[in-house]
This record gives C-alpha cells, structure tokens and sequence, in this order.
C-alpha cells in the first residue's frame, strides 16, 4: 500500500514538474523576437536650419553615413545613426555660388562643426513612448565629441514592411560647446552678429524593404 502511494505520488510530481516546464517552454516560444532593419540612407533625408537673431536665416542638407533600427512586436524600441557631416550643404543660396561656397566652409570650420576633427555625429536611440498619437523619442547626440540627450516627437508608420520616421528636433548647440555668435555668451555682440542658439532639423527617414 505504502509503496503504490509513493508511486502515485512521484508520478503526481513529475507530471506536475513537466507541466511547468511545458509552460515555460511555451512562453519562450511566444516572447517576440526584436528585428533589426536597415536604413536607406539614399531615400532619406535631413534638413536643417539655422538662424540669426535678426531674421535672417538659412537651411540645407546634410546625409546620414548608416543607421539602423531595432523592432518589437511593430514598435520601434532603438536604434543607432551616423551622419556624415562631410555632406553638409546650403540650399537658399544656389543663386548666391560664392556666398554659398563661403557659408558652407564657414560652417564646417573650427568656427562651428569642425568637421575636419569630428567627420562623423552619431545618434542612439534609448527610450521611445506613444502620446497623443505620436512617438516621442530620447536618445543620446554626439557631436563635437560631446553627448547630450535630445527627446522630440515623431510619426512612424510601417507601410508594407517599410518603416519611416518624420518629424522635427530643435537643437540647443551651445549644449555641445558650439557658441559662435551665441548673443547669452558673447555679450559684446550687436543684434545682427547675434545667431539663435537653436537650430532646427527636419528628418524624413526609412528603412530598406
């Protein structure tokens, strides 16, 4: 009698401990895998913006190097870009070609992006939340060797396995130790030298098929 109830008992357990097991393997098999896709760095675009305290203003292009986005159950979760800063561009001034040849240089000197020492800014993705329709997105900016977080808004869509990302970050250049013209910094400066600390990027990115 003894021996058949411990029987029935190691069966119970066993039967318990593999039910358990079973449920454990089921939910590994269910937890979604994270996708990594490419970037198109030829059908996508960055704009930007910069302008002076007066009114004046330019803008141009700049191109992204590579980038990558991570995905989760058809949610973007990170991500990693490079823009080479090497293709910096004016656009407003392609009337003006030796003002434009000018402003270009201008930008990419010690004056501002350095471009020469710092060929490359990168951005990475660390959180990204939904509100009111939208995805905001946090991540970190390096450039000029120095990172800063950045968080703005952004509509992504998923249209036929292709991912894109529209939306507009103001940048704070003082931040990363761009002070050229800053009228808070540089007192002595007249209104009209004065260049607004913040410039604008407008981005429309996608992903590879």
């Amino acid at each position: 009698m003894f021996r058949n109830l411990l029987i029935l008992t190691t069966a119970f357990f066993m039967a318990t401990a593999f039910a358990e097991d079973k449920k454990k393997s089921a939910k590994k098999e269910a937890k979604p895998k994270a996708e990594t896709l490419t970037i198109d760095t030829e059908a996508s675009t960055i704009e930007w913006v910069g302008s002076k305290k007066m009114g004046d203003k330019h803008n141009g292009k700049i191109k992204l190097k590579d980038g990558k986005v991570e995905m989760k159950k058809g949610k973007v979760t990170g991500g990693n870009f490079t823009v080479d800063m090497a293709t910096l561009s004016n656009d407003d001034l392609k009337d003006k070609p030796e003002y434009q040849g000018k402003l270009v240089t201008h930008l990419k000197s010690d004056d501002f992006f350095k471009v020469d020492q710092h060929p490359t800014s990168e951005f990475k993705i660390t959180s990204v939340k939904e509100k009111d329709g939208k995805s905001i997105i946090t991540g970190k900016l390096t450039m000029l060797g120095k990172t800063e977080t950045l968080e703005f808004p952004a509509k992504i869509e998923d249209k036929d396995g292709v991912v894109t990302a529209t939306g507009k970050v103001e940048v704070d250049r003082t931040k990363w130790g761009l002070t050229y013209g800053a009228g808070n910094i540089f007192k002595e400066l007249t209104a009209d030298k004065i260049i607004n600390n913040n410039f604008e990027l407008n981005f429309n990115l996608a992903t590879k098929k």
